[in-house]
C-alpha cells in the first residue's frame, strides 16, 4: 500500500517534470540543451558545470549534474571554422533515487563568418542516454513488523524491481550571434530541433515513443551607457502538445573595462517561466572564470512539481590560439625584420623595404628593379614576370616566391585594431593588384608593444592582422589566397623602453607571393 502511494505520487511529479524537454535556468552553463549550433562559437575552449535541486510538493528532490566541455577548431590560418563539443548529464528524482537518467551527448558545429563581428552556424549532435527506475529501496506495509519497524527481508508483495531503457537522439539547429570587438555578443537568435528520430523510452513492452522538442533563443542588448547595459532575452521550448516560454532580462555591470578584451562583469538575472516559476540570479565573468547562483520560487500558483530550486553555475574558459613562428625557408632569406624605411610614393605608416629581397640566389636588382613611381599593381606584375621567366629556365624551385614584404603600421594606437584612411588607400591598391594578378597570395602577420599580458596581446595581433584581410576580403579578395597569423609580443624589433619605440612594434608585416 505504502509503496504503491508513493509510486503514485512520484508519476503524478514525474509527468510534470519528466513529459517535457528540461531546461536549466542559468542556461548560459548548459549551450548545447539549447542550440548545438552553439559549440565552439567563440575562440575560448571552456568547461562548464551546473548543479540543480528542484523540490516538490511530494518531499522529492530532484537533482540534476550537467558537465558541458566545448572546444572551438581553427583553420590553418588561425580562422575559427568549425567546434565540438561533449555534454554529460546525470539526473535523479525522487526519493532513494527511484528515476535516474544518464546521458553523454556529442556535437559538432561548423561556422560561416558573415562579417568580422557576425557569424552563422549550423550545429548536430547525438545523444547516448539511459534510463532507470529502481523501486527496490521502497517498502510496503507487508514488511512492517508491529514495535519493530520495517523488515526489508520480507517479501513486499510487489513485483517490480529494476527497470531499465536506453536510446539514442538525434538533433540539429541554426544559430546566428553578433559581438562587439571585444568578443561580447550583443545579439543572437537560435532555432534547434531536438530527437527528430523520436525513439522508443517506454520501459516495459508497450511502446511509448520520445517527444521531439523544438526550442528557439532571442537575446539581444537594448541599452548600454557607461559601464551599465540590459539584455533581455526569450527562450521558447516547445516539446510534445507542452508549450514552456521562458521571458526575462540580464542587467549587467562591467567592473573593469579592457579595449579589445571581454570586460569582467556581474549579471543580475531576473526571468519568469511560465507554468513554472520566477528566476533571480547573480553571475560573476571575466575572461577566464564564470560563476553563478539562481533561485528559482513558485509565481501566481503553485505548482506541484517546482516548490522552489536553486542552480550553482561554474565555467572555465582557455583561449585557444594556432599562432605559430613564421617558417623562414631559402626562399626568403636575408628579409629585413628591422623597421624598414619608408619608400618614395608609399602612404605614411606604410612602409616597405627599400629593395624586395628575391626568393633564392637570382639576381635581386633584376627582379626588384626601381619601379617606385609605378602603382602596386604593375610593379608586383613586373616581379612576377621576372620570377617566371627564371622558373621557366629551370633556375627557381616550384615553391612559392616572395615578390615583396611589407610592414604596415597604420597609426595603430594602444589596444587599436582601426584602420585609418592611409591604411585603407594602401589596401584599396593591394585588393586591385591581388586581382589583377590571381597568382599572387598575402600572408599577415600580427604584431603588438609588450603592454599588457601575453595573452591579451596574442589576441590583439591576432586580430589587426584579421582587421585587415576583412577589409580585403570586403573587397572582393578570396579568403584562401589570404593567411592570418598572430605573434603577440613575441617578436619586438626593439626594447619597448617608450612610446616611440612601442609603436614600431604595433604592426602587420605583409607578405606577397608568388604561388602557381
Amino acid at each position: 500500500m505504502m509503496r504503491g502511494i508513493i509510486l503514485g505520487w512520484f508519476v503524478l511529479i514525474s509527468s510534470h517534470c519528466l513529459g517535457q524537454y528540461f531546461q536549466f535556468s542559468q542556461y548560459n552553463f548548459t549551450p548545447q540543451r539549447i542550440n548545438p549550433a552553439q559549440v565552439g562559437s567563440t575562440d575560448y575552449a571552456s568547461l562548464s558545470f551546473d548543479y540543480r535541486n528542484q523540490a516538490t510538493d511530494g518531499g522529492f528532490h530532484l537533482t540534476s549534474n550537467l558537465v558541458n566541455i566545448e572546444y572551438p577548431l581553427l583553420s590553418r590560418d588561425g580562422v575559427r571554422w568549425s567546434g565540438i563539443g561533449v555534454s554529460l548529464m546525470d539526473d535523479r528524482s525522487g526519493q532513494a533515487g527511484i528515476f535516474n537518467t544518464q546521458e553523454i551527448g556529442l556535437s559538432f558545429a561548423a561556422h560561416v563568418r558573415l562579417s568580422s563581428l557576425q557569424q552563422i552556424s549550423l550545429g548536430v549532435q547525438t545523444i547516448y542516454q539511459n534510463r532507470k527506475m529502481n523501486l527496490d529501496g521502497l517498502y510496503t506495509g507487508a514488511q512492517y513488523i508491529p514495535d519493530r519497524g520495517f523488515d526489508e527481508s520480507i517479501s513486499s508483495g510487489e513485483n517490480f524491481g529494476l527497470l531499465r531503457t536506453d536510446f539514442m537522439t538525434f538533433s540539429t539547429g541554426l544559430y546566428w550571434q553578433r559581438v562587439e570587438k571585444n568578443g561580447n555578443r550583443i545579439a543572437y537568435l537560435g532555432l534547434s530541433f531536438y530527437d527528430f528520430n523520436k525513439p522508443d523510452n517506454a520501459f516495459l513492452e508497450s511502446s511509448s515513443h520520445l517527444n521531439s522538442t523544438w526550442v528557439g533563443s532571442l537575446g539581444f542588448r537594448i541599452y548600454h551607457e557607461g559601464n551599465m547595459s540590459i539584455f533581455p532575452e526569450l527562450l521558447f521550448t516547445r516539446s510534445g502538445a507542452t508549450n514552456v516560454v521562458n521571458v526575462g532580462a540580464i542587467f549587467r555591470a562591467d567592473l573593469k573595462t579592457t579595449p579589445l578584451q571581454p570586460a569582467a562583469h556581474v549579471d543580475l538575472i531576473t526571468r519568469y517561466v511560465t507554468g513554472r516559476s520566477g528566476v533571480l540570479g547573480l553571475q560573476y565573468h571575466n575572461e577566464v572564470f564564470s560563476a553563478g547562483f539562481s533561485y528559482d520560487f513558485p509565481v501566481v500558483t503553485r505548482n506541484v512539481a517546482n516548490t522552489g530550486a536553486f542552480e550553482v553555475g561554474l565555467a572555465f574558459r582557455k583561449l585557444v590560439s594556432r599562432a605559430r613562428k613564421t617558417q623562414q625557408k631559402s626562399n626568403d632569406a636575408g628579409a629585413s625584420t628591422r623597421p624598414p624605411g619608408k619608400k618614395l610614393g608609399a602612404p605614411v605608416g606604410v612602409k616597405v623595404p627599400a629593395q624586395t629581397q628575391p626568393t633564392n640566389s637570382t639576381d635581386s636588382a633584376q627582379i626588384a628593379q626601381g619601379n617606385g613611381g609605378e602603382d602596386l599593381s604593375t610593379r608586383l606584375r613586373q616581379k612576377q614576370d621576372s620570377i617566371i621567366a627564371q622558373a621557366n629556365a629551370g633556375n627557381l624551385k616550384h615553391e612559392p616566391l616572395i615578390l615583396e614584404k611589407v610592414t604596415l603600421y597604420f597609426n595603430f594606437e594602444f589596444n587599436s585594431t582601426t584602420l585609418d584612411e592611409e591604411a585603407r588607400t594602401y589596401l584599396d591598391d593591394l585588393a586591385k593588384a591581388l586581382a589583377d594578378n590571381p597568382e599572387l597570395n598575402v600572408r599577415l602577420v600580427g604584431h603588438t608593444d609588450n603592454v599588457g599580458s601575453g595573452k591579451f596581446n596574442l589576441r590583439l595581433s591576432q586580430q589587426r592582422a584579421e582587421a585587415l584581410a576583412e577589409y580585403l576580403i570586403d573587397h572582393g579578395v578570396l579568403p584562401q589566397r589570404i593567411q592570418v597569423e598572430g605573434h603577440g609580443m613575441r617578436e619586438p624589433l626593439n626594447n619597448n623602453e617608450n612610446e616611440e619605440e612601442r609603436s614600431q612594434n604595433r604592426r602587420v608585416e605583409l607578405t606577397i607571393t608568388y604561388d602557381k
